[in-house]
């Protein structure tokens, strides 16, 4: 059974680090659609060299860490700030 502590808990840290990334002039910000399939993806290669924690052996991530991800790029989407 996966424990919902680290998933909830590194969800909520990254919602709470994505809302205040500030977004600034559009013209500024070069991210495009494959900056961020890359960044999924470096998180993802990141969350499986981390493992699980001790004890936890039903998934090989960090499912801290990759909720994390998600909660900081869900949260830049729609909560993100402007300059």
């Amino acid at each position: 059974m996966i424990s919902i502590g680290p998933i909830l808990f590194g969800f909520i840290l990254g919602l709470i680090i994505g809302s205040q990334i500030k977004t600034g002039n559009i013209d500024d910000t070069s991210f495009k659609a494959s900056s961020y399939v890359i960044i999924i993806i470096a998180g993802l290669i990141m969350a499986w060299q981390l493992g699980e924690f001790p004890f936890y052996d039903q998934f090989p991530l960090s499912t801290g860490f990759a909720s994390a991800l998600i909660g900081i790029l869900l949260s830049k989407f729609i909560l993100a700030r402007s300059s």
